[in-house]
């Protein structure tokens, strides 16, 4: 289906729009209250590094490929996503990864739950005070097409995570727009359809790996980032701190997520 490939495309769409603006506000983690940013008209885009091809410029040992590709991205200054954030809010998931991103010189913000106020006070420090929209209603409508597309919809695992994943780089009203386009497109089932659970703690990089290794099965991936609580599935190599098989980002070029 032609959308899959649009969508995937948008990642290299957001290069571009990206350096063209001055409100763009890096995210890594999956629980962060993005809902602050979209309210105060922020651009918010994932900032995590995806690919195995940045790797051959790191210097980094001992790293996984996903707080590795990152670091490296940003002591490269090759990925405008990284540059053109004013901000990158992380979540304390990982101390490693916590540890290396604030040696960056960039504007870092840990963020713990209960740490709105703080993060209110630094996203007006510095991006200035905005005005306020109400962009919940959006959010939730957003989320109840992703679940139903999740649940009930006859798209592969495959399909269903670059849904999830790549929806990220387009504006709240855009991410509506293209939902509701797909589930036009799709068969929905009445009761929640039965799926293998794959946790892993990020997907982008290695969703390709998991279709192959789940091809003709129907499976769902969910990253949990679950703080040592949960196994995993799958954990990158050089993981210390979460137990599960190791599955590295492809070596020898980039690999479309």
């Amino acid at each position: 289906m032609k959308i899959f490939d649009d969508l995937e495309n948008l990642r290299r769409e957001a290069y571009v729009k990206a350096i063209m603006r001055n409100d763009v506000i890096g995210c890594i983690g999956a629980n962060i209250p993005v809902e602050i940013f979209y309210s105060r008209g922020l651009y918010a885009i994932p900032v995590y590094g995806i690919d195995s091809e940045i790797l051959q410029f790191s210097r980094e040992k001992n790293l996984c490929d996903l707080i590795n590709a990152t670091i490296t991205y940003a002591k490269t200054d090759k990925c405008p996503l990284i540059h053109s954030s004013k901000l990158i809010v992380i979540e304390n998931f990982c101390e490693i990864f916590t540890r290396e991103l604030s040696r960056l010189e960039k504007n870092i913000f840990i963020y713990e739950p209960g740490q709105e106020s703080n993060l209110i006070t630094k996203i007006n420090n510095v991006y200035g005070v905005r005005k306020l929209t109400d962009a919940k209603k959006l959010m939730r409508k957003i989320k109840d097409l992703l679940n139903k597309i999740k649940f009930y919809s006859d798209l592969s695992g495959l399909h269903v995570y670059i849904i999830e994943y790549y929806i990220n780089f387009l504006e709240l009203d855009e991410q509506i727009k293209v939902l509701q386009e797909i589930s036009e497109s799709i068969t929905f089932h009445d009761e929640q359809i039965n799926f293998i659970p794959v946790h892993v703690q990020s997907g982008a990089g290695i969703y390709r790996q998991i279709g192959k290794i789940f091809s003709g099965t129907n499976y769902r991936i969910f990253e949990d980032l679950c703080e040592g609580k949960c196994k995993y599935n799958y954990v990158f190599k050089n993981c210390p701190f979460y137990q599960g098989e190791e599955i590295s980002y492809i070596e020898g070029g980039f690999i479309n997520g």
